[in-house]
């Protein structure tokens, strides 16, 4: 079964479209689907991943994202890369009274995306049209 991978440009569009449509979508998999719809007008070929639609809709100025997550059960290990958008992650710090530092977490640079020391895991996302 062949299948072509569109542009970003395309990609973008179609979002656009999607979320012009629909205001709201609190699903990956559901936006993935009507994205892929949307893009079956022009190719019916055309496929894309949840991740990249992930990455991209987390991005698009014109989206607005909300993240739920779970704590994981263990401390995770920060290796500097956001488990959304795959953006760095930027320390949170706070000054103790003796002077030192701590860390209390982390937030990335460029999605909502935050987490304690106890690493959050991503379960859920809700889309909304951020008309600016």
């Amino acid at each position: 079964m062949p299948y072509s991978i569109p542009e970003k440009d395309e990609i973008r569009d179609a979002l656009e479209q999607v979320m012009k449509r629909n205001k709201g979508i609190n699903s990956l998999n559901k936006l993935r689907r009507l994205v892929i719809k949307e893009l079956h007008i022009k190719d019916p070929d055309y496929t894309v991943s949840r991740a990249r639609i992930r990455k991209m809709a987390v991005r698009a100025p014109f989206i607005k994202t909300k993240i739920e997550a779970r704590r994981a059960d263990k401390k995770g290990k920060f290796k500097g890369r956001c488990p959304v958008c795959d953006g760095k992650l930027d320390v949170t710090k706070n000054e103790t009274i003796y002077g030192g530092s701590v860390t209390l977490g982390y937030n990335c640079t460029q999605c909502p995306y935050w987490t304690t020391m106890k690493k959050r895991v991503p379960t859920r996302y809700r889309f909304e049209y951020d008309k600016k």
